[in-house]
């Protein structure tokens, strides 16, 4: 990022970069401001295909996942929204 001359904040463990790439390099993380909602909402819906799980605190926005809690899905919480057991089921 310094020879790319990139913007970069570094905690001393991860980096944070601005970015609207999905997929960050290891110990990076990218993010991308808003500015209210329903521009939120509108970026979300044009990765919905790519985007497994959506965190926010508390868990404030629609079908999203309170920080903390993405690493410790509960038994209905189904990867990419799709039954595991059920999609097994109909082999």
């Amino acid at each position: 990022m310094l020879v790319n001359q990139t913007h970069f904040y570094d905690t001393g463990y991860v980096m944070l970069t601005e970015s609207k790439n999905l997929v960050s390099p290891i110990s990076v993380v990218y993010y991308e401001s808003y500015r209210d909602q329903e521009d939120l909402t509108s970026k979300l819906q044009s990765h919905q295909e790519k985007i497994q799980c959506i965190t926010s605190a508390n868990g404030w926005y629609k079908k999203s996942i309170p920080f903390g809690d993405a690493q410790f899905p509960q038994v209905n919480d189904y990867a990419d929204g799709i039954d595991t057991l059920a999609f097994l089921a109909a082999l």
